[in-house]
């Protein structure tokens, strides 16, 4: 003999129960809204960095536009000037700042909205309304309509009180998934992209700097030494393309993560659950 089964309608309300005293537990301890916080946090915290990095990124690649660097061995004078190259990437890292400006705002409105979903009397219209619909449904009979409408107001308070900790939570495990590697990297290279102009800015600072009273060795060893970076100038050229290139490619990947991460995964997210939503009420108020 087969052990007996409960109906499939007590097996559902048995699960629903559980399901509404986990979401109100859940909401009443914070336990969500402090995960969420964190990451959160830890997303803003990396927005920010790469903002520093690119003013910082920014204000080196200015000084080292507004070097030149004269080379005159035996009168012949060569000049360098980087700002031709390095001037396409500084109008990025420009726009690139701006970007990370904009991704810190929109961090800092989820953390705004995590407050907002965590406020109390959200959480106890929630818990009412799933205590209402629980009990009619565990009663039977009486106004089924009225029933639907509650179920259906309990759901919606349910979307409003833990999408957002949902949105962010999510965010942030597919960033861990998918955009640190990429984000580590390119931040890396860009500290040493920023740390190789600044070292060439003193460098070309130094040189542009009157040389006192020499000796004839003195100015016999100057001279070789300015007839050697003469002869790798275009050494010198093709090093800042390579960095001006490195810098375009690193800008351009933290962009599409931080738009990924703080636009794009938390609109996905709404939109999902925003369908999931519409296709349901009907259903559930027919």
């Amino acid at each position: 003999m087969t052990p007996h089964r409960a109906p499939a309608s007590h097996r559902q309300l048995v699960v629903a129960t559980v399901a509404a005293l986990v979401a109100v537990a859940l909401a009443v301890l914070g336990t969500l809204d402090t995960w969420a916080g964190r990451e959160v946090d830890a997303a803003l915290g990396r927005a920010l960095l790469a903002f520093a990095l690119a003013r910082g990124l920014n204000g080196v690649i200015s000084v080292v536009q507004g070097t030149q660097v004269a080379l005159e061995p035996g009168g012949l004078g060569v000049t360098l000037t980087p700002g031709e190259i390095l001037d396409p990437v500084n109008d990025l890292v420009e726009q690139f700042s701006t970007v990370m400006l904009v991704a810190s705002a929109s961090l800092g409105l989820q953390k705004l909205l995590l407050g907002i979903s965590a406020w109390w009397p959200l959480t106890l219209l929630m818990a009412l309304a799933l205590a209402g619909w629980i009990a009619l449904a565990w009663r039977g009979g009486g106004d089924s309509r009225a029933r639907q409408w509650l179920r259906a107001l309990a759901v919606v308070l349910l979307a409003l009180r833990f999408a957002v900790p949902l949105a962010a939570l999510t965010s942030e495990a597919a960033y861990r998934l998918f955009l640190a590697p990429e984000f580590e990297a390119s931040t890396s290279q860009l500290e040493g992209a920023r740390s190789g102009l600044a070292e060439r800015a003193d460098a070309a600072a130094q040189a542009a700097q009157p040389a006192p009273d020499e000796s004839l060795l003195d100015r016999a060893n100057r001279w070789l030494a300015e007839t050697r970076e003469t002869l790798d100038l275009k050494a010198r050229l093709a090093d800042l393309q390579q960095i001006a290139a490195d810098t375009t490619r690193n800008v351009i990947d933290l962009i599409a993560v931080f738009v990924l991460q703080s636009v794009l995964f938390p609109l996905a997210f709404a939109w999902v659950a925003w369908r999931a939503l519409t296709r349901w009420l009907p259903r559930s108020l027919a």
